[in-house]
């Protein structure tokens, strides 16, 4: 009995147990005005590549896609270089790496609902250091401003399991291309995002007779929308901006500075 014993645990120092990781697959649903749907999916899996060169999943469907241009299509720009780039409705990466989809779209019609199942952020088996999905964001110019964590100023899909993405008048005026984020990053605990710095500052806001801009770069321009979807003023880059002559009411401010890149802010001009 002892010899046989010491056989079983020489077996078991001996043999290399290996688990293979749950895959996690999570989907994000569309649907338009009319009723049309469409869906786009992520999958995390040890199998998975890089997203680099020559490393399109084709065995987890991320591959170039067939569209029926008649029909409502969402899907991913699958950005690899030539002559791998693409246009796929699913991304795959292995489970150390993070989602980030610019997802496109054509033959729709506003407004969209944006659907997923938040509980898959905890689903069993995703491993540790963090063992959860902590951050998951949609951003776009709408959602900018229109969102619900004002101070991260991107929807975050922690907080709920769909959105309305309807039709906007400020900013590129549409919802395509949207930008998803998802990873799971152990340097911040769970339902907290990183808000980053704030490169400018818009004050007194409600505004009078005139508009202050700080900014952390040089500006190049700042635009003046109102509600009437109406290109209000454009001005050089100046710090102090009269706003005497402008009707009351709510405008979104397009700043672009003199690396273009642009930001968006809400005023109030009462008088």
């Amino acid at each position: 009995m002892k010899n046989q014993l010491l056989i079983l645990w020489t077996i078991l120092l001996t043999v290399n147990f290996s688990f293979a990781q749950p895959q996690w697959k999570f989907h994000i649903a569309f649907e338009d005005a009319t009723g049309a749907k469409d869906t786009i999916w992520c999958i995390w899996d040890t199998a998975a590549t890089d997203g680099q060169l020559n490393s399109v999943d084709t065995a987890f469907g991320e591959a170039g896609v067939t569209f029926d241009y008649n029909l409502f299509n969402v899907w991913i720009y699958n950005n690899v270089p030539f002559p791998y780039t693409d246009s796929t409705k699913t991304s795959a990466i292995p489970f150390n790496g993070a989602f980030s989809l610019e997802i496109r779209a054509f033959n729709y019609q506003y407004p969209i609902t944006v659907s997923w199942d938040s509980s898959l952020f905890h689903a069993p088996g995703l491993p540790l250091p963090v063992g959860y999905v902590n951050r998951a964001v949609m951003d776009n110019d709408y959602f900018f401003l229109v969102n619900n964590d004002p101070p991260l100023q991107r929807f975050n899909m922690l907080l709920d399991n769909s959105v309305i993405a309807p039709s906007f008048w400020w900013g590129s005026q549409s919802q395509f291309p949207l930008i998803i984020g998802i990873m799971r990053d152990e340097t911040i605990g769970i339902n907290e995002m990183d808000m980053g710095k704030k490169t400018l500052t818009v004050y007194p806001n409600p505004a009078n007779e005139y508009l202050i801009i700080k900014s952390n770069e040089p500006l190049r321009k700042v635009i003046f929308w109102n509600s009437m979807m109406k290109n209000v003023i454009e001005i050089d880059s100046i710090s102090q901006i009269n706003t005497s002559h402008l009707p009351e009411g709510i405008y979104i401010l397009e700043i672009t500075n003199n690396l273009n890149l642009k930001q968006y802010e809400k005023v109030v001009i009462l008088h």
